[in-house]
């Protein structure tokens, strides 16, 4: 009986012990992004629809299904540049042979725990597409998943679009 009630006292120390040390580790991972943890280029695969309004009651809206790939290369101070080519419903967005991509820039934030927003667009361009961008950074800077967030550009149409994103060695 002795020998059991000395196995429970070491079995319970050793729990404390280690619940501090992953406590204080779980305290350290907390703080461990800024703004220079996304730096570099990172290809990415998008994926998405977005829900357009018809004006008809019998088939209210339209689903258009967004695929295509970027490269966002991010200077770690917070500015992008996204060469982007997405194919909307089965057609190119841009259909510019033989290139098909288009040219956005944009800045974003991102917070020591490792969520960020960015804002990408060809305005200044001359061109009319904008897109808000919640986003986590993953596996050390290695990966970046994103979602697109309002305000919508095209007339504020709702949209699903994600993306992931690996940094490009």
């Amino acid at each position: 009986m002795k020998r059991l009630g000395f196995l429970l006292v070491i079995v319970s120390i050793a729990l404390m012990l280690g619940g501090n040390a992953l406590a204080q580790n779980n305290g350290a991972d907390a703080a461990k992004c800024s703004t220079e943890t996304f730096h570099g280029d990172y290809g990415f695969t998008v994926n998405g629809t977005i829900l357009v309004p018809t004006g008809n009651a019998a088939a209210p809206t339209l689903v258009v299904y967004i695929q295509g790939v970027q490269m966002i290369h991010s200077d770690g101070k917070g500015n992008l540049i996204d060469n982007e080519a997405l194919i909307l419903n089965g057609v190119p967005l841009v259909d510019a042979p033989p290139s098909y991509f288009s040219v956005h820039t944009g800045t974003y934030t991102l917070d020591s725990n490792c969520t960020g927003l960015a804002f990408l667009s060809n305005l200044p361009a001359g061109g009319h597409n904008f897109i808000w961008l919640s986003f986590v950074v993953d596996k050390r800077g290695k990966q970046v998943r994103m979602v697109g967030v309002p305000p919508y550009d095209s007339g504020g149409i709702p949209r699903t679009v994600t993306s992931v994103g690996d940094r490009v060695d």
